[in-house]
């Protein structure tokens, strides 16, 4: 997946004739002495207008995220899941991200990216196999996943490409590293055991009382679908706006 954004992402440049940023984006100056507290002010500034998405820029509307699918197998589990697709994701609570903080080094050609989201919730279907308390798990249906006090982000580097349309150079993201941590997960799954009423209440309380194996078994695929969406929208606005229209040369304190 991430071969092929960044390969989508280098080809963007060349497509592209070179826009101004966004109006409701402040560029910061590659001299100010106080570039990262600059750009997570503006970044701060600019997060409404990211979640309700802008075509012209190729950020997606982000209310609600939609992830088509997430999957996780095991071979050895110690929730004794061996396989748990998700799909039809729709994930609510991306509204109320706070960005924590942004380091920029642009002599190493460094950014990291923080964020913080007190909750979010996920409306699934799901399928699920495996065995745990002794009995085989099977199940598939509607669910419910309920994360609360996330923690995200990215940390990239990017280089610059010349874009022959524009005559200038782009900054284009790569070799991304994701982050992600929730202070708790809540589960519900429908239909557990076929419909077993007793069996799959007990299976909920299992998989609650183990919250903390579910996030680390099933954390990795939810880190990756939210970090690459921030991600892709960086890469598309740097793709589209030359990098030192992203990144002032001259400063100014106003």
């Amino acid at each position: 997946m991430t071969r092929m954004l960044l390969l989508l992402l280098l080809l963007l440049p060349g497509l592209s004739q070179g826009l101004k940023l966004p109006s409701y984006i402040k560029a910061c100056s590659q001299h100010d002495p106080n570039i990262n507290a600059c750009a997570k002010k503006h970044g701060i500034e600019a997060i409404p207008h990211f979640l309700n998405g802008d075509p012209k820029y190729k950020v997606p509307s982000l209310l609600p995220l939609r992830v088509d699918k997430l999957s996780v197998t095991h071979e050895k589990s110690n929730l004794g899941l061996s396989s748990l697709v998700v799909t039809d994701a729709v994930i609510s609570g991306i509204e109320n991200v706070q960005l924590e903080d942004i380091r920029i080094d642009l002599s190493k050609r460094h950014i990291e990216i923080d964020l913080f989201f007190p909750s979010i919730d996920i409306d699934m279907k799901y399928n699920i196999e495996g065995k745990a308390l002794i009995l085989p798990i099977t199940g598939s249906g509607p669910g419910n996943m309920s994360l609360k006090n996330v923690t995200t982000g990215v940390d990239f580097d990017f280089k610059l490409v010349w874009n022959n349309a524009t005559g200038l150079d782009h900054a284009i993201p790569q070799h991304p590293v994701f982050k992600f941590d929730a202070g708790r997960i809540f589960v519900h799954l429908e239909n557990l055991f076929n419909g077993d009423k007793f069996l799959g209440e007990a299976m909920n309380a299992f998989l609650n009382e183990n919250w903390k194996e579910l996030r680390r078994e099933f954390g990795p695929a939810l880190k990756e679908a939210i970090s690459h969406i921030f991600l892709r929208i960086i890469s598309n606005i740097f793709a589209l706006v030359p990098y030192k229209d992203a990144f002032l040369e001259s400063y100014t304190t106003s």
